[in-house]
């Protein structure tokens, strides 16, 4: 089975801010990390290639979500909600709640435009409420 191009985006764009905000120190831990870009670079061509219209709008919105994303969580992941106190932690779960609707949201418009994949839908969750008109 292929990956859909939706989830290939998103991880594309996880991976390429992996690759700008992790200093060499971190990205010691993953070495694999520059091949697995690549790999995900590549198969976005064969997607091109294919004659699938790739655009670069969906892309820089999946780059820009997921990099709110990990700007909000980066503290809680480096085990900081001491620092924070539960407040801005849960301040913060709820913005993240909201920004991954956004990300559903692209997810699913790349998989309605281009007739690949499946849409992303969850039930009693709330980071999917009305995600059609996010957008």
């Amino acid at each position: 089975m292929e990956i859909s191009l939706a989830d290939l985006i998103d991880r594309y764009t996880i991976l390429k801010l992996k690759l700008e905000r992790l200093n060499l120190e971190q990205k010691k831990f993953e070495p694999l990390l520059e091949k697995e870009f690549l790999a995900y670079e590549k198969a976005i061509d064969n997607y091109r290639m294919k004659g699938v219209s790739v655009k670069q709008d969906w892309i820089d919105q999946l780059h820009k979500i997921n990099g709110n994303c990990w700007d909000l969580e980066a503290d809680i992941r480096q085990g900081k909600e001491g620092i924070l106190g539960l407040e801005e932690v849960g301040r913060r779960a709820i913005l993240i709640r909201d920004i991954n609707r956004q990300r559903i949201a692209v997810k699913n418009l790349v998989a309605k435009e281009t007739g690949l994949g499946f849409l992303e839908i969850k039930t009693n969750h709330a980071s999917t409420d009305d995600v059609d008109n996010i957008v």
